[in-house]
């Protein structure tokens, strides 16, 4: 393992610090990564906040935000799921996290009961999405706090190397393997505001850290919302970012480790970020070969290039291998902390 700021030479002189066990860490992302990040923190740093885009546009969301006008929510419910209290019923947990399997084009087809569980408390809330997503985190006595990034309803869109522009969630990560077009640039339309929530959450965090996720799907939107760079300049905090164990074709074929760190701080508006996070363990070779046949390869950490962004470049092993996918391990969360 290498790192900057000594680093390396506490955990040689017998484990990592903790550090101040009280202070406020806001994470941001997608939902299996903020999902991986807040599970593992929320036993050892109890305030926590995440922060989730309502922009996705496929799936059973997509069909809500379509037929009924409320904003996608599957985000949300992963990180209602990971920082609920362990003590919750695992039936209740298994429900929360339901997705109905294809029967021959039932209307329930991939609905996640989550998901309709948020859409029928906002209705129920006459369309307020923050108290039905305060009530779900009441049921399952979340630990922290669970906010979207923006109540506006916007459609994230990308431009393609060619000049073109895929509009729509959807569309953008489920690009054939055979197009290699690169995104250029991703944007909302309309333009959506910040929720203030939000705001202030980002503004009075002591880290922020942007976590490992699908990069322009879940990850950059966040900071496409207007007021969202404007909190990030008026904070204070120390800015983290995880960066993926693996490249997805659509959206970042080929990345290293600087590209993913490059983009994020022209994003939020910055020359450098205070620690980059990335995985320096390797993949069994059937799950290689797995990844292999959807054009998806781990993310090469190029030190040299790096070190432009960041003094503080942490890579060790956080390859956990889950029924035929990879992601981070339980000691992210360790690593974020002592940070």
């Amino acid at each position: 393992m290498f790192c900057r700021n000594g680093y390396l030479k506490k955990i040689k002189k017998g484990g990592i610090s903790m550090g101040n066990i009280n202070e406020s860490i806001v994470l941001v992302g997608g939902g299996g990564g903020v999902y991986r990040v807040a599970r593992f923190l929320k036993h050892i740093r109890p305030n926590i906040t995440t922060i989730q885009t309502t922009f996705d546009h496929g799936g059973y969301s997509g069909t809500l935000r379509d037929e009924r006008g409320i904003l996608p929510s599957g985000d949300i419910r992963q990180a209602i799921l990971a920082l609920s209290d362990d003590e919750v019923e695992s039936e209740l947990r298994e429900l929360l996290s339901y997705r109905f399997t294809r029967k021959n084009g039932s209307s329930l087809d991939s609905a996640s009961v989550g998901n309709i569980l948020l859409a029928a408390l906002t209705e129920i809330k006459k369309g307020d999405l923050v108290m039905a997503i305060n009530t779900l985190c009441r049921w399952f006595k979340v630990r922290g706090k669970v906010l979207p990034v923006s109540l506006n309803n916007a459609e994230l869109c990308v431009s393609l190397s060619d000049g073109s522009i895929v509009r729509g969630e959807g569309l953008i990560d489920k690009r054939a393997f055979s197009d290699n077009r690169r995104i250029v640039k991703a944007f909302l339309e309309p333009v959506a505001h910040i929720y203030f929530g939000a705001h202030d959450a980002i503004v009075g965090a002591d880290k922020i850290v942007f976590c490992p996720g699908d990069f322009y799907t879940s990850v950059i939107p966040n900071t496409l919302v207007d007021g969202f760079k404007e909190a990030i300049k008026e904070s204070h905090a120390k800015i983290i970012l995880v960066v993926n164990i693996m490249n997805k074709k659509s959206e970042t074929g080929r990345f290293a480790v600087s590209n993913f760190t490059k983009i994020l701080l022209k994003h939020i508006g910055r020359d450098k970020i205070d620690a980059v996070v990335c995985n320096n363990g390797k993949l069994s070779r059937p799950l290689l070969a797995s990844y292999r046949n959807e054009h998806s390869f781990p993310v090469k950490i190029d030190e040299s290039a790096t070190r432009k962004y960041t003094g503080n470049i942490i890579a060790d092993n956080f390859v956990d291998e889950v029924g035929g996918i990879v992601r981070h391990k339980e000691n992210i969360a360790s690593i974020i902390a002592s940070l």
